[in-house]
C-alpha cells in the first residue's frame, strides 16, 4: 500500500470540494497528535515506568491512544509476572501448566493492544484521506435529497399565462 500524502503534498488533480474535505480532515487527524497519552488504569510504579517509555517511543501516541497503551503495558506487566512464577516452579509441577496458558492469553492481548497502537502518521493521513471520502459522499447524498427547486422556463411561464388569460 502507497504511503498517504497529505493535501499540500499531493500532485494529482483533486476538486475543491474534495481538498477542502482532506483538509479539515487532515486538520483534525493532526489537532489529536497534540495530546499525551494518559494511564486510564491504575497502575504501580512499574507499570508507570513502562508506560512512559512506549509513550515516548513514537511521537504519534495521544489521548485516545491512552485505553490501548494502558491495556498494553497491564498484560506486558502480568505477562511478566506470570514468566517469573513459571521459572521459580518446577518443571514437573501440575501449576505450571496452567500458568503457561495463561501466560499465552496474555500474549494474545499484547498483540492485540500492539495492534491497536500501530497506526502511524501515515495510517492517519490514509484515515484522514478516507473521513475526507466520507465527508463528500455525504455532502453528495444531501444534495440528492434536497428538494430540487424546477427552474421555471420563462418562455413556458408566457404560454402559460396566454392560455389561462382566453
Amino acid at each position: 500500500m502507497r504511503p498517504a500524502k497529505s493535501v499540500s503534498e499531493m500532485t494529482a488533480k483533486i476538486s475543491k470540494i474534495e481538498q477542502k474535505e482532506r483538509e479539515n480532515a487532515e486538520k483534525q487527524v493532526k489537532a489529536l497528535g497534540k495530546s499525551v497519552p494518559e494511564p486510564v488504569t491504575a497502575m504501580n510504579d512499574i507499570e508507570l515506568t513502562i508506560f512512559e517509555k512506549y509513550a515516548a517511543l513514537n511521537d504519534n501516541f495521544n489521548e485516545f491512544d491512552s485505553t490501548a497503551l494502558s491495556l498494553l503495558v497491564n498484560s506486558l506487566y502480568q505477562y511478566n509476572e506470570l514468566n517469573v512464577a513459571i521459572k521459580e516452579l518446577d518443571i514437573l509441577d501440575d501449576r505450571r501448566a496452567g500458568l503457561v496458558r495463561q501466560q499465552a492469553t496474555y500474549d494474545k492481548a499484547i498483540q492485540q493492544h500492539a495492534t491497536a497502537l500501530s497506526l502511524s502518521l501515515t495510517n492517519r493521513l490514509r484515515m484522514a484521506n478516507e473521513m475526507a471520502k466520507v465527508a463528500i459522499e455525504e455532502k453528495k447524498l444531501a444534495n440528492m435529497e434536497a428538494p430540487q427547486v424546477q427552474e421555471v422556463n420563462p418562455l413556458l411561464a408566457v404560454l402559460e399565462a396566454r392560455k389561462h388569460a382566453k
